[in-house]
């Protein structure tokens, strides 16, 4: 499309057709103000502050620049003595009203209002008359403070909440002067998003309630990192004074997360500065003794020599490492790296990893949600798990016309938009996804070609025969009609977008379930865009990191001679080829000694906190005291909250983004790849895994003491000196990170190239489901809420408040036959335990089931599910 070409004060100027005046001013330096207008919000021209003479050669007129697209031929003139004038009457009609209370206004030093008034604005007021005044400190939310007599009416926030959370939730009241910005009677602002007004708004009529007065910009130091709360990695600005976390507000990239920011990553901070933080290393020294501070040098060595000593005598297999996908990149290939080259062995994993080691891929890129034409979203709720994504989907929903497929045991709130909705009944995932593949095969909707070229592409139709509607309406819940909708939907799609998210790998059901929507995809030639969500931020780069039992790094199988010889190359070292234990099978009790790192296995039942108990070692490293450091015999103290170590983290799309400490660490504590570092140099040379290489640096030693302890530094594969030297190994021992390196990230991160893809296999499935069960008579429910009871929320005080107690969702249906009401108190049993949780009534939750979310406090869910994946419950008054 040909340019548009115009004159914007006496210059030529081209710009595409459709742009605006005033960005098109922008291009040759012309500075137009204005404080309505804003580019991710669409034109209204409220506030008047940017007219300009606009016009043609017969002569121009004051037109809102913000809202008028240039013209073939057009004049534009923004220094004239009228604009000035206008903008001069503009700015004092703005004042007339407004405050002078900059010296206690969060936003003075960095607002719009002010810089423009002292550039544009008059020298001299002509209003005497005395101010109005309106509310001050009003809570529109329990997360934000308005000051209506500081409000210019600019809309910001009610088009932010209306164009991109579709929750009017702010609207104008009254006319003329008396004009202000309200909730409704009754209706605060609730959306997950809601903080994102408070970047917007030009001046200080919005807060932040968690941070107001607790800052000057001035005095405040800029950190650009990340946020670590979900796998979406938004891109942050985190300010710090003395020390000390003052505020977090969302910083531009357009890759990622635009200029938004979740309320979980604006508001839940604070825990960074929480009294309760681990600051010294803390030894039990006595079997039943209490944990007592000790010093570095002493933890770690009894570490090392504890954990080299079981794995010599009761050999490798008996120790074990549980990591986190909520730590950096390096710290998952560190901790994997020592597992494998100085215990021996491949016991290593983290929360939900193996479930999903067969799934490799992300999302190819994030924003491939604004050019899908279907968006399916499978056991995967982003209102409550990643709700940046979940903006992305309802501007696509909206503005582009993208359809939803929804399957979730919950009614979740993206099911109000044009879509399927199949509210499957957990346990029956199977049953639905080999139904929707029966389905496609009956009325040839399958992508041939595509699946022909898959093995046991013949037999897939006789597995799917049997899973006739019926059977999935019995097994799953979902009724013909929904079914074959959902069906025809994804199959003749032409750029779908699938998600899903751990709802569907947990327990001993979830490899089958994967197996089936493998299955669907690809006979639909969609495996290339399949993507796992998970919860934590670095999901994906824990399983790129090799901090998996029965993958190395790179994803790679066991099995993989090049990839087993690659890294034993790298590493100098030989690697185990015994498939390790997985996440349960290690905090069941298949080991003696146990690392845990960023975990809290202890929370997921008696069962798991009993065998914890059982171990002959147990290290935890953390942030804070949880109830597996409380069992542990070595506590470690790590600085590893977002803004205290350096560290790179892989988001949903497979992007590498810096995350860069802007606070010293509390205490002794240490970062998290620090402190694997130093054991690794502790570990006693004649236990390495690799003995020959450790009689090596005896001998060594011969040659003096120096010398011997610089190659032993050296043969240990651990003389990293830096962050960036780990990231180079990383960059080595990974093809897809190849080129990926700490300075060429620079601050919107960089994604990895394609990893190999999964190896493609049409397999037949068992379709056992969890039946009804006149004792248990709910299917439980599971997911989680974005403002949960985890120790980080409960760390942050002014989020706390937020997080509700303890609750079971019933539909009202449910409830009613119970005689049971709102806020009381029910005992929720299974055949794995029971719990005391109050009701809530729930039109989002199915008849026939029991919503109870992870992460509450006291895991009530986990206490109710035990090892199965589709528990069923029974409710009754307590």
């Amino acid at each position: 499309m040909a340019n548009i070409n115009l004159t914007i004060d006496d210059r030529p100027v081209s710009v595409p057709a459709g742009t605006l005046v005033t960005d098109a001013a922008k291009t040759i330096g012309a500075d137009i103000p204005v404080f309505c207008s804003h580019s991710r919000l669409d034109p209204l021209g409220a506030c008047r502050m940017c007219l300009c003479e606009i016009g043609d050669s017969r002569g121009q007129r004051l037109q809102t620049a913000c809202t008028v697209p240039v013209a073939e031929g057009m004049i534009v003139k923004t220094d004239t003595k009228l604009v000035k004038e206008t903008q001069e009457a503009t700015l004092a009609f703005i004042l007339t009203n407004h405050p002078l209370d900059c010296p206690i206004c969060d936003k003075g030093g960095e607002c719009p209002l002010q810089d423009q008034t002292f550039e544009y604005g008059p020298g001299l007021s002509q209003f005497v008359e005395p101010k109005r005044r309106k509310q001050k400190h009003y809570p529109i939310s329990d997360l934000i403070m308005l000051d209506q007599e500081r409000c210019i009416l600019c809309w910001r926030c009610t088009r932010y909440l209306e164009e991109w959370e579709d929750k009017p939730q702010l609207g104008l009241f009254e006319r003329g002067g008396e004009t202000i910005i309200d909730i409704f009677p009754g209706r605060p602002v609730d959306a997950k998003t809601s903080g994102n007004i408070i970047d917007l708004c030009p001046v200080g009529a919005l807060t932040n309630r968690a941070s107001r007065f607790r800052y000057r910009p001035w005095a405040i130091e800029g950190v650009e990192t990340i946020c670590t709360h979900c796998a979406v990695g938004c891109n942050v600005r985190a300010d710090v004074r003395h020390n000390e976390l003052r505020r977090v507000t969302a910083r531009e990239n357009a890759a990622v997360n635009d200029l938004w920011l979740c309320d979980k990553g604006r508001f839940a901070v604070d825990y960074v500065n929480s009294p309760q933080r681990l600051t010294t290393p803390l030894v039990r020294r006595s079997k039943g003794g209490a944990l007592e501070p000790s010093t570095w040098d002493a933890a770690l060595t009894l570490v090392a020599d504890r954990l080299s000593g079981i794995a010599q005598t009761s050999g490798p297999a008996a120790v074990g490492a549980i990591g986190s996908a909520k730590l950096a990149n390096e710290t998952s290939y560190l901790l994997q790296k020592l597992m494998r080259t100085l215990v021996g062995t491949n016991n290593v994993d983290h929360r939900f990893g193996a479930a999903v080691a067969a799934i490799s891929n992300g999302l190819p890129a994030l924003r491939q949600v604004d050019s899908a034409d279907l968006i399916v979203l499978l056991g995967f709720d982003p209102s409550e798990e990643a709700p940046v994504l979940e903006l992305f989907i309802k501007r696509a929903a909206r503005r582009k016309g993208a359809r939803l497929l929804i399957a979730h045991p919950r009614r979740v709130e993206l099911t109000k938009y044009p879509g399927t909705y199949l509210p499957y009944r957990p346990g029956g995932e199977v049953a639905l996804f080999h139904g929707m593949a029966r389905a496609i095969l009956k009325n040839k909707w399958e992508n041939e070609p595509a699946a022909r070229r898959i093995p046991n592409y013949a037999q897939l139709a006789g597995w799917v025969s049997e899973v006739t509607p019926a059977v999935v309406k019995a097994l799953a819940g979902v009724e013909q009609q929904a079914l074959e909708a959902a069906a025809q939907a994804l199959a003749q799609a032409k750029n779908p977008l699938i998600l899903f998210g751990p709802l569907l790998t947990r327990g001993p059901a979830g490899a089958a379930t994967l197996q089936a929507l493998q299955n669907l995809v690809w006979l639909c030639g969609h495996g290339e865009r399949l993507a796992y969500v998970g919860l934590e931020a670095n999901s994906q780069g824990a399983r790129d990191m090799g901090l998996l039992p029965a993958q190395l790094p790179g994803q790679a199988s066991l099995d993989d001679a090049a990839a087993r010889e690659h890294l034993g190359r790298l590493w100098n070292t030989p690697l185990p080829a015994q498939p390790g234990l997985s996440y349960g099978q290690m905090i069941a009790g298949g080991v003696k000694a146990l690392y845990v790192m960023g975990a809290d296995p202890a929370a997921d039942s008696a069962a798991a906190r009993a065998a914890l108990a059982k171990l002959d070692f147990l290290v935890v490293q953390d942030i804070f005291l949880s109830e597996t450091a409380n069992l542990a015999d070595v506590v470690l103290p790590a600085a590893a909250s977002f803004i205290e170590a350096d560290g790179t983290f892989t988001n949903l799309e497979g992007r590498v983004q810096r995350g860069l400490a802007g606070n010293r660490p509390h205490g002794q504590a240490a970062a998290d790849w620090a402190i694997l570092l130093h054991l690794a140099r502790l570990w006693p040379l004649d236990k390495r895994a690799d003995a020959a290489p450790a009689a090596a640096e005896k001998r060594e030693e011969k040659k003096g003491k120096d010398k011997a302890a610089r190659t032993a530094r050296r043969r240990s594969g651990f003389d990293f000196d830096s962050l960036a030297a780990i990231m180079q190994e990383i960059s080595r021992a990974i093809p897809a990170y190849a080129g990926i390196h700490w300075d060429a990230l620079a601050a919107t991160g960089k994604q990895t190239s394609a990893r190999p893809a999964a190896n493609r296999k049409f397999q037949a499935v068992d379709l056992k489901t969890s039946g009804g069960d006149g004792a248990y008579p709910l299917a439980l429910v599971g997911g989680t809420l974005l403002f949960d009871g985890g120790r980080l929320l409960r760390a942050t005080e002014k989020i706390a408040q937020l997080t509700p107690a303890p609750f079971v969702g019933l539909n009202a249906a449910d409830a009613q036959a119970q005689g049971l009401s709102a806020g009381d108190n029910v005992t929720v049993s299974s055949a794995a335990g029971q719990v005391t949780l109050q009701v809530k009534v729930d039109a989002s939750v199915q008849p026939g089931s029991a919503w109870v979310p992870s992460g509450q406090t006291g895991e009530p869910a986990n206490l109710l599910t035990g090892q199965a994946v589709a528990a069923r419950v029974a409710v009754s008054k307590a």
